[in-house]
């Protein structure tokens, strides 16, 4: 159990006991007026048999009085349960937040460990390494790449693509009558998309 939701927990119980003796104490306020002087000494006469006082002249009064009543705690009881559902609201989106900033942290992380597994596997392509462990290096790197992708990482597109600041970084300018000005030539370095969010801009070559 979390601590916000032990604290609602806590919250609820309070919010019944405080409800439950605000209803005996109002409740109690119905009692005799005339007890108070049951012990006094009075002379007899025509009254001295009647019946008590009561607060409320009629029972159809008494009866509305309580209904009443009634409708300001169930009035209370609501304010106080959508408090507790905001309560719940709140802490579940500060748990989902809290999950997404580490995970994308988590994901920053690694991206450099991709980019030396696809250079090692160059390297032995060039090498002329024996291709059962060029094999094992792609069945690697396909792993994590859907390991990535299940998280919700993408890959950026940028080369033949205008080049886009938000997503593009620009580490060289070329002249290149073939291509429109700003047109991405060359990818230096792959970048990558968690979800909506840049996690590592594409380095590019542009078109000057």
């Amino acid at each position: 159990m979390t601590m916000a939701e032990d604290k609602i927990k806590k919250n609820e119980k309070e919010e019944e006991n405080n409800l439950e003796s605000e209803a005996a104490e109002n409740q109690g306020k119905g009692t005799v007026s005339g007890q108070n002087n049951g012990g006094a000494d009075s002379e007899p006469g025509p009254d001295h048999g009647a019946s008590k006082e009561i607060p409320f002249s009629t029972a159809e009064e008494a009866v509305e009085a309580w209904q009443l009543e009634k409708e300001e705690l169930l009035d209370k009881l609501k304010r106080k349960q959508a408090d507790l559902d905001n309560l719940r609201r709140i802490s579940k989106n500060e748990q989902v937040e809290a999950r997404e900033y580490a995970l994308y942290e988590f994901l920053a992380r690694l991206l450099p460990v991709l980019d030396n597994l696809e250079r090692a596997i160059g390297s032995a392509e060039d090498d002329r390494v024996p291709s059962a462990h060029i094999d094992g290096l792609k069945m690697i790197q396909r792993q994590l790449l859907q390991l990535l992708e299940q998280e919700g990482v993408s890959v950026i597109e940028a080369e033949g693509q205008p080049f886009d600041p938000n997503c593009h970084h620009a580490v060289m300018q070329v002249e290149d009558s073939d291509n429109e000005p700003g047109t991405v030539l060359e990818e230096m370095q792959k970048g990558y998309r968690h979800r909506k969010r840049i996690l590592r801009p594409v380095m590019v070559k542009v078109c000057s």
